[in-house]
């Protein structure tokens, strides 16, 4: 039911746009310092299994398919607050797929994160006191969910048929068509949430909301962290390893259905509205299509997913407001003074970091790179970083960044914008060289905050560490060491000469 752009109207996209962002900044407000740090990496968990199982299009015989959303799954697991953050953060990594649009974000997620969640919470949280006088807590659990998660399947394709009716072309039978598909539709969303629920409730039962005999008290939060037994990291990499390996096996072995989904058939096919010429198919559009670059990118989608969880979870969390102190002086001169503990190894970041700067490069939409450039802050601003001082340091560069964005369009085009008139002759400006100037310095500016974030995070001692774990030249790390370690010392020996020069009355 992944809306893209163009179909509904730009005043209903806006209006629930408007509404899904007050919607997320007061989740964030109710779930702030609520989860205790050792389940933060579950969340994650969450938010990758979610994706990997909306990759997968199971057949609606024989005309559509349908895919697992997951709302009812994680406001039963998680609570109705936390799952709107969750299902914020999975539908905005599949915009970027180009699965769902830019502008639409807000009416996805109020489909999917607000009105599937709340609803699937309340239904499922009434049918599970209901039946637990006549059953156990744990069956009780797996056939309120199922009951509820196909409830709510049918009653979200309703209420996208009526914001479809906005649509020229999309009547009363179009609406009974996208209702009455998502039936079945319903029927495999409720076994999909029963199996993956089954996991948890055997695996992890003190992650599913219903199942807690108590919520974790303020004297327990209170805590102090060196008490605290670590995450169990097994448990998560071998969770996270068996998803990607599920979703490649169901891609290789063409368990997805080709399929349209309900919505697509609904709209496309018994509407038969015209498909909208959407410019942004995805971030990955130009490695091209099959089953090795679905499976590539999907495991890179279940990893980011992952990934943003943790921190959003991890800002969020009690532990997250508990600094740590003092464990040297950082790379780069952000004089943050004291920091947590980062969720990831320097080495990680560092491959992360140059992995986005690559994904930055092949990019040759504006718009791709723009989404990228959200993703960056957006992940910096839940991992703490300064973003203040990181863009008035990406600033200095600015000169190199504006040197493209002038002089491209004077060099390259076809389309002339404008005329200047030079006493030596005429100088064109072409539309197209302005676009590529700008493409240019978004790149940039891209990749420089990227490795600014970066950097920011890590002592010297973490770079240099996590250097030699990636398995850099020794040469190459005694450069790095000098240049970090020495450079901005001569930088600020040179500006106290300069003061006392100036005190001495010399200019």
């Amino acid at each position: 039911m992944h809306v893209p752009d163009g179909i509904v109207p730009l005043w209903l996209q806006i209006l629930l746009l408007a509404v899904s962002a007050a919607a997320i900044a007061l989740s964030l407000r109710v779930v702030n310092n609520r989860f205790e740090d050792r389940i933060v990496p579950y969340m994650g968990v969450l938010a990758a299994v979610i994706f990997a199982a909306q990759l997968i299009n199971f057949p609606i015989p024989p005309f559509a398919s349908g895919h697992l959303v997951g709302s009812t799954l994680l406001a039963v697991m998680v609570g109705p607050w936390a799952a709107a953050l969750i299902m914020g953060l999975v539908l905005f990594v599949q915009a970027l797929y180009g699965d769902g649009g830019i502008i639409t974000f807000g009416l996805n997620f109020f489909n999917m994160g607000v009105f599937s969640v709340f609803l699937g919470y309340g239904l499922a949280l009434m049918l599970f006191k209901g039946t637990t006088r006549f059953s156990s807590k744990k069956l009780a659990i797996l056939v309120s969910t199922a009951i509820s998660a196909f409830i709510v399947t049918v009653s979200a394709a309703f209420l996208l048929g009526l914001q479809l009716l906005t649509v020229p072309g999309f009547g009363a039978e179009a609406l009974v068509a996208i209702t009455s598909v998502h039936v079945f539709i319903g029927v495999g969303e409720a076994l999909l949430t029963a199996v993956i629920l089954l996991y948890f409730v055997k695996a992890k039962p003190e992650l599913v909301s219903f199942l807690r005999e108590r919520e974790i008290s303020q004297d327990e939060l209170e805590v102090p962290s060196e008490d605290r037994k670590e995450t169990p990291l097994r448990p998560l990499i071998v969770t996270v390893m068996i998803t990607v390996t599920l979703a490649s096996l169901a891609i290789f072995s063409g368990l997805a259905s080709s399929n349209p989904d309900g919505f697509e058939w609904a709209l496309f096919d018994f509407a038969g509205i015209l498909e909208p010429e959407i410019s942004f198919t995805g971030i990955w559009s130009q490695f091209g299509e099959g089953p090795v670059i679905d499976v590539v990118t999907g495991s890179i989608g279940i990893i980011l997913a992952l990934s943003l969880g943790v921190l959003l979870f991890r800002r969020t969390s009690h532990d997250s407001h508990h600094h740590q102190p003092k464990t040297g002086k950082f790379l780069l001169p952000f004089a943050e003074g004291k920091r947590s503990p980062a969720p990831f190894s320097p080495a990680g970041i560092l491959v992360t970091a140059i992995a986005l700067a690559f994904l930055i490069t092949v990019q040759t939409n504006l718009i791709m790179v723009a989404l990228l450039i959200i993703l960056i802050l957006g992940a910096g601003f839940m991992s703490g970083t300064n973003w203040r001082r990181a863009i008035s340091m990406a600033a200095k560069f600015e000169a190199v960044i504006l040197f493209w964005i002038i002089l491209e369009p004077f060099l390259y085009g076809d389309t002339v914008l404008f005329t200047l008139q030079l006493p030596w002759g005429s100088v064109y400006a072409y539309r197209e060289g302005l676009l590529l100037g700008l493409l240019l310095g978004l790149r940039m500016f891209a990749i420089l905050i990227t490795f600014l974030a970066a950097l920011s995070h890590m002592t010297l001692s973490e770079f240099i560490g996590g250097l030699k774990t990636l398995r850099v030249p020794t040469s190459i790390l005694g450069s790095l060491l000098i240049m970090f370690r020495y450079v901005p010392l001569f930088i600020e020996e040179r500006s106290r000469m300069q003061d006392a020069q100036v005190l001495r009355g010399f200019d």
